[in-house]
């Protein structure tokens, strides 16, 4: 069995580093890229949404590179990633890529028992005990967790640091280690060099960078190449910002404790009170994890075609006025040039400094 799945961010270091650890081989596909998306767009259902299109070429490189076995994440509701599995398992039998699947539907759907079976399943080929599988991931659990701890530490300090894009280098130099490297052990040791390295930056604390919470589609925040690198191009431009969503925070409220983040956020229900498919409700209780106050504005980003999301959207225009934060919802579409994506980020930025520094609109609603 040769095991693979699409990519999304940095996924494919954790799961290597994992599958190594016990033994296994993980098949990873190609980049994501202009020409692999046109590839995947030229099969896919016309109206189907970014991530899928990239998904698809992601299998197709996989299975060129000799991967015979999919796991595929779920979700429950209206969100079309609830179908994913068995659309994507329909576009590519029909093309003649004929994987065996390994879906991972939420226990609400499936049943516990049910789960467990699929999960035992892709480690079964494993020579390892299961106290080495849960060591391993364990390991692979905390390198997640400390990778985003050093991520989120290059976001806040990269409005502050006396020397522009030192933060961004030592986050990118720790993630060129981690695809390198062969351990768990190795890996965390890299981290800890990342850790100190930042913790040792050069820091202007007078400075008063525009301060931004950024949120949206999960797929669409994590994946570089569908948001055309934003977390970067907000660093280079000296803005401090917050992420909501990661891989991190979705292990924690989808594998760990699927019903944490339900009963975290259910007093943020005033502007979506129901779950509508999707992380929707996540992207927008998901800013309430911050102190809105410290925070200039927001930004969303989504795919076209999101159906979840773009209710987000609408949401956030209430939210907007209500809270008087300014919201800035980026659209992405593979049709569309990234300087289209730039120049509306820079007209955003700017005018949130203008607001700050003249603070032309305090104490008034603002409508954006």
């Amino acid at each position: 069995m040769r095991i693979t799945y699409p990519r999304l961010g940095d996924a494919h270091i954790y799961g290597r580093l994992l599958f190594q650890e016990i033994g296994m081989e993980l098949v990873i596909p190609d980049h994501n890229s202009q020409i692999g998306l046109e590839r995947g767009s030229s099969i896919s259902p016309e109206d189907i949404c970014l991530p899928f299109k990239l998904m698809v070429d992601n299998l197709i490189s996989a299975w060129e590179k000799g991967a015979d076995t999919v796991i595929m994440p779920a979700t429950m509701g209206p969100c079309r990633l609830g179908e994913y599995g068995e659309v994507l398992k329909v576009v590519l039998d029909r093309h003649g890529y004929k994987y065996n699947w390994i879906l991972l539907d939420s226990i609400s759907a499936i049943g516990l028992p049910n789960l467990k079976k699929r999960l035992v399943s892709i480690v079964e080929d494993s020579n390892c005990s299961r106290a080495e599988i849960v060591r391993a991931l364990k390991g692979v659990y905390t390198v997640i967790k400390e990778f985003e701890k050093l991520e989120k530490k290059a976001r806040l300090y990269s409005g502050y640091e006396k020397q522009a894009g030192k933060s961004k280098e030592i986050v990118k130099k720790c993630r060129r280690g981690l695809a390198r490297t062969t351990s768990i052990n190795m890996a965390l040791k890299i981290l800890e060099k990342g850790h100190n390295s930042i913790e040792s930056l050069e820091l202007d604390q007078l400075k008063e960078p525009i301060k931004i919470i950024l949120t949206g589609e999960i797929f669409t925040c994590i994946d570089s190449f569908s948001n055309h690198n934003i977390e970067e191009k907000l660093m280079d431009m000296g803005v401090s910002f917050e992420k909501t969503i990661s891989i991190g925070w979705w292990l924690d409220n989808t594998v760990i404790n699927p019903l944490g983040g339900y009963f975290s956020n259910k007093r943020f229900n005033e502007y979506i009170p129901y779950r509508i498919g999707g992380y929707a409700k996540e992207t927008v209780s998901g800013i309430y994890r911050f102190n809105k106050a410290n925070f200039d504005g927001i930004i969303q980003i989504l795919p076209v075609g999101c159906m979840p999301e773009i209710v987000a959207k609408s949401v956030f225009d209430g939210l907007s006025r209500d809270e008087n934060l300014p919201v800035l919802s980026i659209v992405f579409d593979e049709m569309v040039g990234e300087a289209g994506y730039v120049t509306r980020i820079e007209a955003f930025i700017d005018m949130l400094m203008r607001r700050k520094n003249l603070n032309l609109y305090k104490g008034r609603k603002c409508y954006i």
